[in-house]
């Protein structure tokens, strides 16, 4: 016997109530369909509004987020951000220490990186590279009046011309500049070998040169500097003499307080 046959003839005999045989009049449509109304509201084409309480949840959301912002954002600014300062630190007990290596990063890579690449290497061709550079390696105040006001094409580094310019970034401090460039000179990654930058130098060069408004050409940073060679280091024959000369005082004056030879000491009392 087949399914449809199992369907017509039960096992028990009984045939199966098929809707033809069942009489359904209109009073039983309607109570259907009175139960499906009780169970499911009918769809409307409003929408449903939104709760009250959701409602002020957000305004209250909306109005934190701008109070946040107002006080917190720092004009939007990228240079707010310090470094120096740890979660949960108490008041402000004099100046901190910077760490200039981690400030310089932070710098080269929110101005520089677009231009000379996070590698420090450039584009061939377009911008010049950072690593093992002898202009980064020369003396920096070279660099520090670059910064200040720019650079203007043509210039040769490592045998290559660069015929570009670079934007000046006076904005920075004094601070900033000495950190970004001690980070490009001293960073293992860059191939530099050289000394960092004091904040005392830049503003030196900041003083003699930071009215300037024309960026620097290559000509008229070897007019200053000489040729960029590299390997620079600070001049120690100054300090070395006047280490000497310091030394050689002491002596003749602990020389004037000796005896002569064959005098005895003056007494110095019974």
């Amino acid at each position: 016997m087949s399914d449809s046959q199992k369907d017509k003839f039960p096992p028990d005999g009984k045939s199966r109530p098929t809707f033809e045989g069942t009489r359904f009049d209109d009073s039983d449509l309607q109570k259907v369909h009175t139960q499906l109304i009780r169970e499911k509201e009918e769809p409307t084409e409003n929408f449903s509004p939104m709760p009250l309480f959701l409602v002020a949840v957000f305004m209250v959301l909306a109005f934190w987020a701008g109070v946040y912002i107002v006080h917190y954002s720092g004009d939007f600014g990228p240079f707010h951000y310090d470094e120096t300062v740890k979660a949960g630190a108490g008041e402000d007990t004099g100046p901190r220490e910077v760490d200039m290596m981690a400030l310089g990063k932070r710098i080269y890579n929110q101005n520089c990186v677009a231009c000379h690449q996070s590698s420090g290497l450039g584009l061939p061709g377009v911008y010049p590279p950072l690593v093992a550079s002898e202009w980064v390696s020369d003396n920096p105040q070279r660099l520090v009046k670059v910064i200040l006001a720019g650079l203007a094409g043509p210039v040769v580094v490592k045998g290559n011309e660069y015929n570009n310019a670079m934007t000046a970034f006076g904005r920075l401090s004094d601070q900033q500049i000495a950190a970004v460039l001690t980070y490009i000179r001293t960073d293992p990654d860059y191939q530099n070998n050289s000394y960092e930058v004091s904040e005392e130098l830049v503003a030196e060069v900041r003083t003699a040169y930071g009215a300037r408004t024309e960026p620097w050409s290559q000509a008229e940073l070897e007019a200053i500097h000489g040729p960029a060679v590299g390997g620079w280091a600070p001049a120690v024959v100054p300090v070395v003499e006047e280490v000497i000369e310091e030394v050689t005082e002491a002596v003749e004056e602990i020389l004037e307080d000796q005896p002569a030879e064959g005098q005895l000491p003056a007494p110095t009392g019974i």
